[in-house]
């Protein structure tokens, strides 16, 4: 009978209780602060409470006590505080329930600490703002492990790390020193955001440090396709110019980043209308020399990044690194599985030079002194082209000098018949004169190259109209002389040669003024001694000025059949005289009374005879004897 009356007693308590236990659970809402560092002293901060029900009165309790009541349209809640005081900081937590009276109520959130820093805007300097970094820096793989250390002055201290807009209180950890280390051991695309980080003495819990800067986690897609990166110009950049990183890469609606290699700055970044984007730096100097690369994000998921592209090199042209000069030997062109070596000349000792084939790196080598060559053997067709060449300094890999003037490898091509070439005017030339060398080929719609034996320079070349070329030379200097040859390569293909032709000698004269007495003087001179050398010039000098003065109106001499006839009555008119004794030693004479302070000199014409490669006469046979006199009272003629 007792049992009886229990169960029924039971089930009526049951009964009257099932409505209010019949009600719905509700889930516990979430709480973060705005924002999340902690606020100064009168300073202003949100309380976020966020349910998963609509239509629910939200209540904010701190420290177990209700502290606002807010009834929000939406899932989510705001309690703001302005104003903030000491009372203020402490730790929070919020709940909410139907606004219908009834007694279910969702479950309190976890709590959330308010920090109230000591002033809004002086810096307390017994807690200087802490530092934070990332290791590995940059974009992040999905699945590596994260390191990131905060760093601060004090010791005794807390350190709390906070991501923005994250919900969850900030980690914290009490190190042993100045520091802290906040590890995530297999990152995801969640964990992508920014960072920062503060610090709380532990004797004042509620008081904080400012937050560090910020640093961004960036955490790498590997399902986004790679994107390219280009440069334009290409190759070595001269200092000033205007260049143009793009990047390119396949989804739209993306913001692009631009990375350099050791840079600490945040990277560039644009958001472009298309699938690339193009970064300027419109005046190129050697400290935006580098290794770029570039990549993109979603702009709705703006911490997930795809794969960097490949690196590009931009190498800036230095200030004070004059362009080298390029050369090639031998310089007319070369046979299939032949031999020639490019030589590059710079200005600075001890570089590294770099030697270019169409724009891309072909060779390096380093060089102790001023130049460097790069030999090539076995030549195939591949390796003609066109060449330059740079050097930098060893310890400056972006910054190298502007590169040579070109060169053309071409290949020779021995079915192509010898062009040939020729002088005008031919013999020595005199300095000042035009000169033309014409070259002859066989063959039309070609190019015609000249080439001077030992000249570094780029071969002149011309396109004629016919078979043939002349090359002007107008004003000839003694610079000008040399062997000179020329070869041809046919319009359709620029880099195969004909064989050169057979070399000819341009052999320019020295001055107009001093030509004629050399001309005169080089056989005489060539056999005399050193003082019979010196009298000579002066007799030749006076010679040349009687005849000058006799082409001016002078009254003419008596014709002569022999030079010696003509010294003779040369000697006639003005006091030097002029013997030549073959045969005997040089004498020198007394001079005679009469003749008003002339000396008279005998040169041995037997020595000079054997000198200049003729049969030297017989000591004992009678040779006339010349004598040279000169005046010495007059001096040289003028």
């Amino acid at each position: 009978m007792a049992s009886a009356l229990t169960v029924l007693f039971l089930g009526c308590w049951l009964a009257g209780h099932s409505g209010a236990w019949g009600e719905p659970s509700y889930p516990k809402p979430s709480i973060s602060l705005s924002p999340s560092g902690g606020v100064s002293l009168g300073g202003a901060v949100a309380v976020w409470c966020r349910g998963q029900h609509q239509g629910m009165r939200f209540v904010l309790n701190k420290e177990g006590r209700r502290f606002q009541t807010v009834d929000p349209k939406g899932l989510e809640a705001m309690f703001p505080i302005s104003k903030v005081s000491r009372d203020d900081r402490g730790s929070y937590s919020c709940s909410y329930h139907s606004r219908s009276g009834s007694s279910a109520a969702s479950s309190p959130s976890d709590p959330v600490e308010l920090v109230v820093r000591a002033c809004l805007l002086c810096a307390d300097p017994s807690l200087p703002r802490p530092s934070i970094s990332l290791s590995p820096t940059g974009v992040t793989a999905a699945g590596a492990d994260v390191t990131i250390r905060c760093r601060g002055q004090p010791r005794d201290v807390r350190f709390f790390l906070h991501k923005a807009g994250d919900l969850n209180p900030p980690r914290h950890m009490d190190p042993a020193g100045d520091g802290a280390e906040f590890h995530i051991p297999t990152v995801g695309r969640q964990h992508g955001g920014n960072y920062c980080c503060s610090y709380r003495p532990r004797s004042e819990p509620f008081v904080s440090s400012q937050p560090s800067h910020p640093v961004q986690l960036v955490v790498a897609d590997p399902s986004l396709p790679r994107p390219s990166i280009s440069l334009s110009p290409t190759g070595v950049t001269a200092a000033g110019a205007d260049v143009t990183i793009r990047c390119r890469g396949q989804p739209r609606d993306v913001r692009f980043f631009l990375h350099k290699a050791g840079d600490l700055n945040p990277p560039r970044h644009m958001d472009p209308a298309g699938d690339g984007a193009e970064f300027h730096i419109p005046t190129v100097g050697r400290q935006h020399g580098g290794s770029y690369g570039c990549s993109y994000r979603p702009r709705s998921e703006p911490f997930v990044s795809s794969q960097p592209s490949h690196p590009v090199q931009l190498v800036a042209a230095g200030e004070g690194y004059p362009k080298p000069s390029i050369s090639l030997s031998p310089s007319w062109g070369v046979s299939l599985g032949g031999a020639v070596a490019v030589w590059c000349r710079g200005q600075h000792r001890g570089m590294r030079f770099v030697l270019n084939k169409e724009g891309s790196h072909c060779q390096t080598v380093a060089s102790n002194g001023l130049e460097a060559v790069f030999p090539i053997s076995n030549v195939r067709q591949e390796d003609r082209g066109i060449y330059s060449c740079s050097y930098q300094n060893r310890s400056e890999p972006f910054a190298v000098s502007s590169p040579s003037d070109p060169v053309d490898l071409a290949v020779t091509d021995p079915s192509l018949p010898r062009p040939s070439i020729s002088l005008s005017p031919i013999g020595v030339t005199a300095a000042g004169t035009d000169v033309t060398i014409r070259c002859q080929g066989q063959s039309r719609d070609v190019r015609f190259f000249l080439h001077k034996a030992g000249d570094l320079n780029p071969p002149r070349h011309m396109d004629p109209a016919g078979d043939g070329a002349e090359f002007h030379i107008p004003t000839v200097g003694r610079q000008h002389g040399g062997s000179y040859g020329c070869s041809y390569r046919p319009r359709s293909e620029p880099f195969v040669s004909s064989q050169p032709s057979h070399p000819v000698q341009l052999v320019v004269a020295g001055e107009s003024g001093s030509l004629a007495l050399q001309c005169l003087t080089s056989h005489i001179i060539a056999g005399a001694s050193a003082a019979a050398a010196g009298l000579l010039l002066l007799l030749v000098a006076f010679l040349c000025f009687r005849k000058t003065r006799a082409r001016k109106g002078a009254a003419p001499r008596p014709s002569s059949t022999s030079p010696m006839e003509a010294l003779k009555a040369s000697a006639q008119q003005d006091p030097v005289y002029t013997s030549i004794d073959e045969g005997k030693e040089p004498q020198t004479l007394e001079p005679d009374p009469s003749a008003q302070g002339l000396t008279y000199a005998e040169l041995d014409v037997q020595v000079l005879q054997a000198k200049r490669g003729k049969p030297a006469p017989a000591p004992e046979s009678a040779q006339p004897s010349v004598y040279a006199a000169i005046n010495r009272a007059r001096g040289a003629p003028q």
